[in-house]
């Protein structure tokens, strides 16, 4: 039975699992913040780096989504979480040394391969280790603690590495150290507790994985939400990961300011991810939030992209950035109402891997277009940016319109049964 109220030790594993997530998170926004050193190091263009920095890391992540679960259920929380973490640490190791390429986005794809079992782990934690009555709270909570690992990158960091205290080898061969720590936290305090694990995990005991993904793949409702939810995260993801520091230089700001609203906009995604749920709960709608996120995200991307924003306008268009990107977590909200208990995991992974699939096609997309509206030898203009920046307002548009015309109204409730994340159905 899941425990009534909070324990010492619930709470213990929940923070390390939530340390796990904040530190892969890191990881998958960390290169936008070392991008002008690795591309001069490495040789590379603006479409290499988005394959190094996005595609890399994000392809495995949302492919590895679904095979995480039945992987954590075979080896537990316990071993699936020290494997992951080691695999992270290698792999960071490896690109400290790294020269070439090729054997860049090897490590790169190893970070994405262990990184690709932090949100399950925590989910896994949070359902086995916390009252049902908080759920939502810690997932809540989660995210936001997630969040400060791309605030550090953007914002902090950032400013390390502009006055040549930390370096990108010297920075990646530090965090495999960061990943032994966390391996010896987990050895010695993470326990496995499974009287839940089979209400969550992808592999039930009494349902195949074919017949959870034929029953949540036929569903087009799931293909709309996992849109939208891809379709409004992407433009915060690459903002973060690839050009959105060059591009605000480019207009004329500091370094510092340009790396700054980049933690900005992740700490208005870490506030308002908790805080539309609530008010979605509250409203017992879920549409309208949507919707009002993805007219947020918009009015925020078209005023930094086309808009000569002084620095006070700016800092508003990238919180209205986080806020509307926020909206993705009710997606995991609504998809959870559109599935059975038996594959409510496999449509909860489904939307991650879509979010991590989109970002890993779309970035490129993005970079090829940059490089090719840009002169050769020259620095991108801004003209090149906004030419190229259509592709994130076109998703933004195409998330609204999903929102508005193609997605259903739950009103909160199970659209199949009661499931986990309803418990007062």
């Amino acid at each position: 039975m899941t425990p009534n109220s909070i324990t010492i030790k619930g709470l213990i594993v929940w923070v390390i699992c939530a340390l796990f997530f904040m530190y892969e998170f890191l990881l998958r926004t960390v290169l936008g913040t070392f991008q002008s050193p690795i591309m001069l190091d490495l040789d590379l263009t603006p479409v290499k780096f988005a394959l190094l920095s996005s595609t890399a890391y994000q392809l495995i992540y949302g492919f590895m989504q679904l095979p995480v679960g039945i992987i954590t259920d075979r080896l537990g929380l316990k071993k699936t979480l020290v494997s992951a973490v080691l695999v992270c640490g290698v792999a960071n190791v490896g690109f400290a040394f790294t020269h070439q390429f090729q054997v860049a986005i090897f490590f790169r794809v190893l970070m994405g391969l262990g990184s690709a079992f932090g949100f399950v782990c925590l989910l896994v934690a949070v359902y086995d280790w916390m009252p049902r009555k908080n759920i939502a709270l810690f997932i809540g909570l989660s995210q936001f603690i997630g969040t400060m690992g791309p605030m550090l990158a953007a914002g902090p960091l950032n400013a390390l590495a502009e006055e040549n205290i930390v370096g990108w080898r010297g920075f990646f061969l530090s965090f495999s150290l960061v990943a032994a720590v966390l391996a010896v936290l987990i050895l010695g305090f993470v326990e496995n507790k499974r009287e839940t694990t089979g209400k969550f995990m992808i592999l039930t005991r009494d349902t195949s994985i074919k017949d959870n993904l034929f029953n949540l793949l036929r569903q087009r409702q799931i293909w709309f939400i996992a849109l939208f939810s891809a379709s409004i995260y992407f433009s915060m993801e690459y903002l973060s990961e690839n050009e959105g520091t060059s591009f605000l230089m480019a207009k004329g700001f500091s370094s510092n300011f340009s790396a700054y609203m980049i933690t900005v906009a992740w700490l208005a995604y870490a506030i308002f991810c908790p805080l539309l749920g609530y008010i979605s709960d509250r409203l017992e709608k879920r549409k309208p939030v949507m919707i009002f996120a993805a007219i947020c995200i918009l009015v925020g991307l078209t005023g930094i992209i086309y808009f000569p924003l002084n620095h006070i306008e700016t800092v508003i268009c990238f919180l209205l950035v986080g806020l509307g990107a926020s909206g993705q977590s009710v997606g995991f909200a609504i998809i959870s109402e559109y599935c059975k208990e038996s594959y409510l995991a496999v449509g909860l992974a489904f939307n991650n891997a879509m979010i991590m699939l989109c970002a890993a096609i779309n970035a490129p997309l993005v970079g090829y277009i940059l490089s090719s509206v840009t002169a050769t030898g020259a620095h991108h203009t801004i003209a090149d940016y906004q030419e190229a920046f259509v592709v994130m307002i076109v998703l933004t548009v195409a998330a609204m319109f999903i929102g508005t015309f193609a997605i259903k109204e739950t009103f909160c409730k199970s659209m199949k049964e009661n499931t986990l994340l309803n418990p007062a159905d």
